[in-house]
């Protein structure tokens, strides 16, 4: 079991069964707590720093943009207003809510001071800018590892360590980024052993708590600040949450201190906070994350109503979390009745992707559009392609906008392909897949390299479109080629890529021609996104209002559409025809023929729409 779960918890539920503790085998890490930093450095806060009461006091809630920005500012007022006896002229308003003298008394005036003008939601890159020079020049040989919670947080320090004459110049070779977007060769670099006289720094994400062990690392530094999804069942929203790490990660990060010698881990967050306020064990996966697929797969199996079972959980989720999945569910069209599986819910369920992303495969594969359904589906299960090298934004973008204005054979492309993030990742994974093809993996290799493409998520993305489009084999929407079984793995892999990818059968018949992901971080953003047109909207967005007076259609209760009263009448009942066919589609898909369906699709709406134009 994960040094990271509750076992006393599982203990409990599972009748107060024993529990097997097996000790791991590391040195011992002395661990310091902020006030032990401030005392040590004889460090002093500055009222002007953003990590200062002062600061919050002044700025309001302005500071969380400047925090969620990264500040690269460095608090110098105190330095010379203390200097001449008029700190008082600075606001001291503000007095950190969690400061309790009693704990304090054995620590100097200094210390007290700053932990009563703290403002502990801000990270304090002053402080962790001269805690890792004073690591550096006080204490023996060994790699620093830093806890960061973001990327943006990352790149500061970096930038602001390089700026110093002690890791500037060949030193700064050895200040390390680790997070999930860089590339495998970059990651790498974390476990090379630095030359003589040089410290290596690894600043990272939680990425480096508990998946990779670094050998020669000894110092810890822990903000104690992590980032983790979110989701808001009443906003039907991810939120992307920088918070506070429970006591459980931080006794993982305090770990990676002691892999080959006694260590030393550096809180910048108090005893008190660590004790006291920190939870205890990071908030279980059910509790921040859609229900849907996981109401889905209940049904699937069988497993009773899904409110009392999912009450039944170890720790059971919300009843508004629940409500909401079940919802979005009957919009999907997966539930019907009291909540039983629709033919559509019944594929879907077999499907290991989001419901929504999972019906967008069904509609590709019926509409003749499924190889570029298969990447995108794939990209948006797993992760964007695409790295984030610091510095080379600009590049990154270039690479972009070069992938978008190219066709396969190195053409200019005539179509504006620049309005959509998705049409951008499936453009970028056909041509890595016909040079892979073709060329082989070096050269593979080498197109990601000049497209800033990770080589690793790219093979991902290939094993995942095959696995998504067998199942839909399976469920009777495609066919797969005879022979596939008789290849070796390797051939097979490049047989049904070739299968999956061939537009000259029906089931890409239309994918030469030509969702958004809403996530909420300080502020709202849309990732992923392509521009779509009406028409798609009404044929296959939410539910559909016709407000007959103003020429108004409301789709999903929110977007609002200006047509005549006429032509949205139409369309709703050529929706309503276009449903049914599709439901009966879903019910029978053995007896799915994609050769007859689209012309007679396209017939059949647009022989409605002249028909009823001519009688209106």
């Amino acid at each position: 079991m994960s040094a990271t779960v509750d076992s006393s918890l599982f203990a409990r539920y599972f009748g107060e069964c024993p529990v097997i503790s097996v000790e791991g085998r590391t040195h011992p890490v002395s661990t310091h707590f902020l006030e032990d930093v401030y005392e040590k450095m004889e460090y002093c806060l500055a009222l002007d720093s953003p990590a200062s009461g002062a600061y919050f006091a002044q700025h309001g809630e302005k500071w969380k943009h400047a925090s969620s920005s990264v500040n690269n500012r460095r608090g110098k007022k105190n330095l010379v207003l203390s200097s001449w006896g008029d700190e008082s002229t600075l606001s001291e308003g503000y007095v950190n809510p969690h400061y309790i003298s009693d704990y304090y008394r054995s620590y100097n005036e200094r210390t007290n001071q700053n932990l009563k003008r703290l403002n502990e939601d801000v990270i304090d890159f002053d402080l962790l800018e001269d805690l890792i020079c004073y690591i550096d020049e006080n204490c023996p040989q060994g790699a620093i590892l830093v806890f960061l919670p973001g990327v943006a947080e990352i790149d500061l320090l970096i930038d602001r360590l390089s700026a110093l004459v002690r890791f500037g110049g060949a030193s700064s070779d050895w200040i390390l980024p680790l997070h999930s977007l860089l590339g495998p060769s970059d990651q790498r670099k974390v476990f090379q052993s630095p030359p003589d006289n040089f410290r290596k720094v690894i600043i990272a994400t939680d990425i480096a708590e508990t998946s990779i062990t670094i050998d020669d690392v000894v110092y810890v530094v822990d903000t104690g600040k992590h980032k983790e999804n979110r989701y808001n069942p009443h906003k039907k929203m991810s939120s992307i949450v920088e918070d506070w790490i429970s006591r459980a990660n931080a006794k993982q990060r305090r770990g990676r201190a002691g892999r080959v010698k006694p260590g030393l881990c550096f809180c910048l967050y108090t005893r008190h906070r660590f004790e006291n306020v920190m939870r205890p064990f990071q908030v279980p996966e059910m509790l921040r994350m859609p229900l849907t697929e996981l109401c889905l797969q209940i049904k699937s199996l069988h497993l009773d109503d899904i409110k009392s079972f999912l009450l039944k959980a170890v720790e059971p989720p919300n009843e508004e979390a629940i409500s909401s999945a079940v919802d979005l569910l009957y919009k999907v069209g997966a539930f019907e009745g009291h909540e039983e599986l629709s033919p559509l819910g019944y594929h879907l369920a077999k499907l290991p992707v989001d419901v929504l992303i999972g019906k967008m495969m069904l509609y590709g594969a019926i509409f003749g559009c499924l190889s570029p359904i298969l990447s995108v589906a794939a990209f948006l299960s797993y992760k964007s392609p695409f790295l984030s090298p610091k510095d080379e934004k600009q590049n990154v973008e270039k690479a972009k906008a070069t992938l978008l204005n190219e066709n396969l054979d190195g053409s200019s492309s005539v179509t504006d392909n620049k309005q959509s993030d998705h049409l951008l990742m499936v453009i970028a994974y056909d041509k890595w897949s016909r040079i892979l093809l073709q060329n082989g993996d070096k050269s593979a290799r080498q197109f990601c390299h000049s497209f800033y493409l990770n080589s690793t998520v790219m093979h991902m993305i290939r094993d995942m479109r095959l696995q998504f489009g067998t199942l839909l084999a399976d469920i009777g929407l495609i066919d797969l080629p005879k022979d596939t079984l008789r290849h070796k793995v390797g051939s097979r892999k490049n047989n049904l890529e070739s299968w999956f990818s061939n537009m000259s059968l029906p089931f890409n018949a239309y994918a030469r021609c030509t969702s958004v992901i809403k996530v909420e971080t300080t502020k709202v953003f849309l990732r992923d996104t392509s521009v779509v047109s009406p028409y798609s909207l009404l044929l296959f967005g939410g539910s559909m209002v016709i407000q007959h007076q103003t020429g108004v259609v409301v789709i999903d209760g929110w977007l609002r559409l200006s047509a005549a009263a006429q032509t949205a009448v139409l369309f709703k009942q050529l929706r309503m025809t276009l449903d049914a066919v599709l439901k009966e589609l879903t019910r029978k898909p053995e007896a799915f023929d994609q050769y007859r369906f689209l012309p007679m699709c396209t017939l059949v709406c647009t022989g409605f729409l002249l028909h009823n134009v001519a009688d209106c």
